[in-house]
């Protein structure tokens, strides 16, 4: 965030503390849609996703008292949300029948997903991924709308590990699992979309409800590796954070900060004979408020039930399923962009979005000589691909992370080993129609250092122990950039072994035929279990 923006926040958040309503009123308008959106995906299908955010405003204005560092507001803000949700699950959980009754009174009109597809207008892959999202597991969902919203360039990750209650480092392996499986759910979708229904899966569904659930994303996965047909499916795979990279905020409906107003007793802004009815602090005694905000739940609650009831029975009765779009033998289906091997990526997926991908991390250092390019192994002993990818706002300013990384301890590439990787990268996309790539000094130090730091650090990953990402450690570097992509690899003893690897992993070869790009920095690192290999990418402002 901005020093402006901070200061914004910060004057913003000490006068609704001080109780001046009109702030309070802003305050609410301004983070409903981020709070909304975290809940929504975390809750996707709930009839109570709108109490649940409710109650989340409700509660932050409450305890605003309490918040002694007012420029932490929104971090604050997200894990009030996050305990929430939590409580909202277990209360499901812990009440008897609770699971299911969660599941028969889903409401189909707040579907997030749908919501997302529409409101969003998404298409391609970015369609096919928010529809993926549905097979996620309860924990998984809620780390997805924190992920979504960071790939959007709406939370930073420390924001995001706050939420979780994790450190970094835990934080960072818990987001890898949850990719995992969400990568797993998109070849679901694929799966199910394809026309002729693979007879093979056709036999597994016999048993199939139409629900998405977590047991019949892994049986359906399991069989898409192993089918001869199916298995093209987890081919052309965009990295998930490239599509959901710069994307908006889903809007909340204008009738929720009106029920937000009113069960806090904030006028909207400017409104002069509200202001005045509220009087100093613009709320009533938190006692009474809480009671009457919980009689409006419970009525809203009953209303909504209801009417999810009935659309399930109506949808049970023609024979009809709302909460899945894609049920086989219905006939209907959206296209899945790319789905074979080397199919074209879609034109709308190729934008000036930061992308970084790597090569998966081994336990320890790697001692096979034959590096293996398959993604998502992280406790393989040989090198291996994997595609992760991180969204940064531009013009991030330096951490003292990012300048820790920058400053590690570096050692010099074998004379004319960068030149050959440029060289070999410049030949691929002039293949792909793409433009060369000049070797940029300053990307070529943050390269170099990742390179570096990575061995010194013995650790594998886009993000080093200090919490700095690529945009962080290219900005530290004084690479003034308008997008930037990372590819690193391990274990490769030459240019074309490493170069092989990346252009067989669909993530990495993405970044390297990425036309947007203009500049290019490469460090590689010697030493037992290395070569350590980074790409760093780039467009200037």
């Amino acid at each position: 965030m901005s020093t402006e923006r901070t200061r914004e926040l910060t004057a913003l958040v000490t006068a609704a503390r001080d109780g001046d309503p009109q702030a309070q009123d802003a305050l609410v308008g301004a983070y409903l849609p981020l709070v909304y959106n975290v809940v929504g995906r975390a809750l996707n299908g709930s009839v109570d996703v709108d109490d649940v955010v409710q109650e989340t405003m409700l509660r932050a204005l409450d305890a605003l008292d309490g918040l002694r560092t007012p420029e932490s507001f929104r971090s604050w803000l997200v894990a009030i949300a996050m305990n929430q949700v939590r409580a909202h699950w277990h209360t499901r959980q812990n009440a008897p029948g609770g699971v299911e009754e969660a599941r028969e009174l889903a409401d189909p009109g707040a579907d997030f997903v749908d919501l997302t597809m529409v409101r969003l207008q998404l298409s391609g892959q970015r369609r096919e991924t928010a529809r993926a999202t549905r097979w996620l597991e309860p924990d998984d969902r809620g780390l997805l709308s924190l992920w979504w919203l960071e790939c959007a360039g709406e939370l930073t990750r420390a924001e995001v590990a706050q939420a979780l209650e994790l450190p970094p480092q835990h934080t960072a392996v818990r987001v890898q699992r949850m990719k995992a499986q969400l990568e797993a759910a998109r070849v679901v979708v694929r799966a199910l979309d394809s026309r002729p229904l693979c007879e093979e899966l056709h036999g597994l569904l016999g048993s199939w409800d139409g629900r998405p659930s977590a047991l019949w994303r892994k049986r359906i996965a399991r069989h898409a590796r192993g089918c001869a047909r199916c298995s093209g499916l987890w081919s052309g795979l965009m990295p998930a954070e490239g599509l959901l990279a710069g994307l908006a905020l889903v809007a909340a409906a204008p009738a929720l900060l009106d029920r937000i107003r009113s069960a806090a007793d904030l006028a909207p802004a400017g409104s002069a004979s509200a202001l005045a009815a509220a009087g100093h602090g613009g709320h009533r005694a938190a006692g009474s408020r809480s009671a009457a905000r919980g009689e409006a739940r419970r009525r809203r609650r009953n209303r909504r039930r209801a009417v999810g009831g009935a659309v399930v029975a109506a949808c049970v009765a023609g024979g009809g399923l709302w909460y899945f779009d894609s049920v086989p033998g219905t006939g209907r289906q959206e296209p899945a962009a790319a789905r074979g091997a080397g199919a074209a990526v879609p034109d709308e997926l190729v934008e000036p979005s930061p992308v970084s991908t790597s090569a998966s991390p081994s336990a320890s250092a790697s001692t096979s000589p034959k590096p293996s390019a398959k993604p998502s192994k992280k406790t393989t002993p040989s090198p291996s691909a994997k595609k992760t990818e991180k969204a940064t706002p531009t013009g991030q300013a330096p951490t003292r992370a990012s300048r820790k990384a920058a400053s590690a301890p570096q050692q010099e590439a074998p004379s004319g080993t960068v030149g050959q990787v440029v060289a070999l990268v410049n030949k691929e996309r002039a293949a792909a129609g793409c433009g060369p790539l000049a070797e940029d000094s300053l990307l070529d130090k943050s390269a170099q250092a990742h390179s570096a730091d990575m061995a010194a650090r013995d650790f594998f990953d886009h993000t080093n122990p200090d919490g700095a990402d690529p945009g962080q450690r290219i900005t530290a570097a004084g690479y003034r950039w308008s997008t930037y992509g990372e590819n690193i690899a391990m274990g490769q003893q030459t240019p074309e072994a490493v170069m092989e690897s990346w252009m067989n992993s669909p993530g990495h070869r993405a970044n390297i035929l990425n036309c947007s790009f203009k500049d290019i920095g490469v460090g590689i690192h010697e030493g037992p279990g290395g070569p350590w290999w980074t790409q760093n990418f780039g467009a200037k402002l």
